[in-house]
């Protein structure tokens, strides 16, 4: 096997496969082999830890109940997707939603699994563009601006109107695209950034 990276059982890559432009083929895209070893699941612990931390009320700013205007979680979406691919990623999304919910929510009101439904979209998304793939800023554009009206303007704005109907739903979604149109410049340097730095570590560690 050329790729020497492998889980101390021999279980499959610690991270992820070398990276190209290509990417790899849909059956390595949805394979889950090697994904869910002992050291890779560590690795998912603490990166759902890092997203529990990133939503609590004092890094999160809530407009209303289950309506973050700002968060930083969606980074730790990104890195396990990009390590580990979309089957990982989605589990993530369900299991950081729900936790994140039921442990830390510091803005009140009722679980309702939409949202955990739009970070397992957000997951596979960044997965379409990072997982097994260079990071480039145009893939890093490309993944942020679908996620914005896929899952962001999307898909949220209609868990928002289902739960509190058309005219508070307006509202919301106005105040949404506001603060995501103003904020999608800083929340790409951040992404690109830390992507990059971290696929050059792992290319590095790769190496030894």
């Amino acid at each position: 096997m050329s790729d020497s990276r492998l889980d101390e059982s021999g279980g499959g890559p610690i991270l992820s496969g070398d990276r190209d432009q290509r990417g790899p083929s849909a059956r390595e895209f949805f394979s889950a082999k090697g994904v869910f070893t002992t050291r890779n699941v560590v690795v998912m612990a603490v990166l759902l830890g890092i997203r529990t931390i990133l939503n609590l009320p004092f890094l999160t700013i809530y407009l209303g109940p289950n309506f973050k205007l700002i968060t930083f979680s969606y980074i730790c979406d990104a890195l396990t997707s990009m390590f580990f691919g979309p089957i990982a990623g989605i589990l993530f999304a369900f299991a950081g939603d729900t936790l994140g919910f039921f442990a830390l929510s510091g803005a009140g009101g009722a679980y309702f699994p939409g949202f955990a439904l739009s970070e397992a979209v957000t997951c596979f998304i960044f997965a379409c563009f990072f997982y097994k793939r260079r990071v480039t800023l145009r893939r890093v554009i490309a993944a942020w601006l679908i996620n914005l009206g896929v899952v962001l303007l999307g898909m949220n704005s209609l868990w928002l109107i289902l739960m509190y109907g058309m005219e508070a739903g307006k509202v919301f979604t106005f105040a949404r695209v506001i603060s995501n149109v103003v904020q999608s410049p800083a929340h790409i340097a951040i992404l690109f950034f830390l992507l990059t730095r971290i696929a050059t570590l792992e290319k590095k560690l790769g190496k030894r």
